[in-house]
């Protein structure tokens, strides 16, 4: 089948905006406070190149296939059983600790939001608000996907409007000395660059959209590649947009404290207003930043939900859909009900999987790929140079996280 879709870039973009835009762009000044403002800009592009570039090599490793075949067939075909069941590991692995992430966002943002002091005195309370309210989205998920979907409409819209009103509000109140930390001028930014990587990757997962995009554009590789770089170049402006005002509202010091708590979304956007004055501002961060996690929450869990009932084969009637749900969100929501300030710690470990699933992994395929003499439809420019450049950036991005989880490496 050689199906083209001549329509224009536009859904494409947007697809692929929505699903690299959520809460874990909350973990980019938490992580970048160290190497605070100039280099998060430079970290920021380089990631996004990764990214895009990781995106291409899958695109052109779906253009050897037929449209709706996606990475279980690429994988399978090119690399074999093993690295497939490999893959599958790591995909599982890595939306259930994305759906811990935003379970453990649910309490700190509740404990934030309403300003509690119990909440404060008696962790577990934290802990028992991220299940109730997770579970309410579980629920709706267990509805059906098309209950997710008009949801999730309402959601995207909502928190469009609340991020560029807020932003607007604060944007007002950036300090020049805040961003530059003019009163700090021989501290040392570097070293903490490399710690902070790893969680820049997680805020760019736009990569695993692209068979589903190369299934709706048919083999029209130019389209899904202005899709791909115009949806994620929104992401790159969203999240500089986000560093430049929280930066410019918060100092390099008081993200001590903030890491220190866990680094979660409540204590970011507390920091923001520390004196509780409530302004329109703070409103409609808070707006946005409980959207933001309620969004991600509702695309993370869908997947999840899919993969366990396909992985299973559970009916989809209510007694099979009960069946997927428990499955798919009591793990997570009990790890966040022990464990409720994950939430970097999670984004990190994201950060390591998406590396070794959608950055080392497709360099293999790559390798099997370009070694055959079978035509392509599309081909990555830059040869075997660029794809070795790719890779190794991958594995030290890699690394990096390892040697931050043996703490090795600095944090601020």
């Amino acid at each position: 089948m050689n199906k083209t879709n001549n329509q224009s870039a536009f859904a494409g973009i947007m697809i692929t905006a929505g699903c690299t835009i959520g809460a874990g762009m909350f973990s980019l000044p938490v992580v970048a406070s160290g190497m605070w403002f100039g280099y998060s800009l430079v970290c920021l592009l380089f990631v996004w190149w990764l990214n895009y570039q990781s995106a291409l090599y899958i695109l052109e490793a779906n253009a050897h296939f037929e449209l709706g075949e996606s990475f279980n067939t690429i994988i399978t075909q090119t690399l074999g059983k093993i690295w497939n069941m490999f893959f599958s590991l790591l995909i599982a692995f890595l939306l259930y600790i994305l759906l811990y992430a935003y379970y453990s966002a649910f309490g700190n943002m509740v404990t934030k939001t309403l300003g509690w002091s119990v909440f404060e005195t008696y962790a577990w309370l934290q802990g028992l608000a991220s299940l109730l309210l997770g579970g309410i989205l579980a629920f709706v998920i267990w509805l059906s996907t098309a209950a997710v979907g008009r949801l999730s409409t309402i959601l995207v819209v909502a928190m469009m409007i609340a991020f560029l009103l807020a932003m607007l509000g604060y944007s007002f109140q950036i300090d020049a000395s805040n961003l530059w930390n003019i009163d700090n001028k021989n501290t040392n930014y570097i070293s903490y660059i490399w710690g902070a990587l790893p969680y820049f990757i997680t805020a760019f997962g736009f990569v695993t959209v692209v068979p589903s995009l190369y299934k709706f554009y048919g083999k029209n590789p130019t389209t899904i590649k202005r899709s791909l770089f115009g949806g994620s170049f929104i992401a790159l402006l969203v999240y500089t947009l986000f560093i430049v005002v929280t930066f410019g509202n918060i100092s390099r010091e008081e993200f001590i404290a903030i890491n220190k708590a866990g680094g979660n979304i409540g204590n970011l956007v507390k920091a923001f207003d520390p004196t509780n004055h409530q302004s329109i501002s703070s409103f409609l961060l808070h707006l946005f930043s409980n959207l933001a996690i309620i969004s991600s929450f509702l695309g993370v869990g869908l997947s999840l939900f899919d993969y366990i009932a396909d992985k299973f084969a559970f009916t989809n009637n209510a007694s099979g859909r009960f069946k997927t749900a428990c499955l798919a969100f009591l793990p997570s929501g009990f790890a966040s009900f022990f464990f409720p300030n994950g939430f970097i710690a999670a984004i990190g470990f994201a950060g390591l999987v998406i590396i070794i699933a959608f950055f080392i992994i497709p360099f293999f395929m790559m390798q099997k790929l370009r070694s055959t003499t079978k035509q392509n439809s599309y081909t990555v420019g830059g040869g075997k140079t660029l794809l070795y450049v790719f890779v190794l950036s991958s594995i030290f991005v890699g690394i990096f996280k390892i040697l931050t989880l043996f703490k090795i490496l600095p944090q601020w």
